[in-house]
């Protein structure tokens, strides 16, 4: 028989692909996060913008109409 030979795991790198891991998928939800903030909050802001301009621009020409 052999003698047996003990190989110690290179541990520190490892650690270090793991931290850089952890980094970027903590980005990717963030990202994620705000993209879907965005999505499900973008009707609704749309509908308030496009009502929002009717008022502030119709109120001014109904007011010159009248005033006519």
């Amino acid at each position: 028989m052999g003698v047996e030979v003990s190989n110690k795991p290179n541990v520190s790198s490892i650690e270090s692909y793991v931290e850089d891991l952890e980094y970027k998928v903590g980005l990717m939800t963030r990202n994620r996060g705000l993209e879907s903030g965005v999505e499900s909050a973008g009707t609704k802001g749309l509908i308030i913008g496009a009502v929002s301009a009717i008022v502030l621009v119709g109120i001014p020409l109904a007011l010159y109409i009248l005033m006519k």
